[in-house]
């Protein structure tokens, strides 16, 4: 299987896909109202991911303020993925995919070298929050990633890793 490299200047693989709490999302309709962040975590169970998940939750704000618009990717299937919407009251969509799908589409497939180095680092930090591993769901070396694109369409920002929000920030 060949790896789908997508890298910044190229255009967005569009998708439409039914979201687990905000219907379908289209891309090809929202692409020219706004930049778009597409976040891919793993799934909701990994404490890494919640921890993540738990720094985007603080900056989606502030990510709205700017003007974009965030879509979050998961392999979480629907009964885990509400569970988590509603504890953390999350309004941006959230949108389920298998490793074949909108993960391959981007080019994420397994873990980076360097992800994987900051296993260790990012699953004490999860805790000492106290971040439970909870339920494994879709593909465990499923690599994460993060993606800006612009009202062209065009990506302006591409990252496979954990999240890093100060390079969002850059391009918004």
């Amino acid at each position: 299987m060949s790896e789908n490299k997508i890298k910044k200047g190229d255009k967005a693989p569009l998708f439409r896909i039914d979201s687990y709490n905000a219907g379908t999302v289209d891309l090809g309709e929202i692409i020219g109202k706004q930049k778009i962040v597409l976040i891919f975590s793993r799934y909701f169970g990994c404490p890494l991911c919640q921890l993540d998940l738990n720094i985007l939750l603080e900056k989606v704000s502030e990510i709205k303020g700017k003007g974009a618009k965030l879509l979050y990717v998961t392999q979480s299937g629907e009964k885990i993925a509400k569970e988590y919407i509603e504890k953390y009251n999350i309004d941006f969509p959230v949108i389920p995919s298998t490793k074949d799908e909108l993960y391959a589409d981007y080019g994420l497939g397994l873990m980076t070298a360097e992800a994987v180095a900051n296993v260790k680092s990012k699953f004490k930090e999860a805790t000492k929050l106290g971040l439970q591993h909870g339920e494994y769901e879709g593909w465990e070396k499923q690599g994460p990633g993060q993606f800006v694109i612009d009202e062209q369409g065009t990506i302006i920002h591409e990252r496979k890793g954990w999240l890093l929000l100060p390079e969002i920030f850059e391009v918004l």
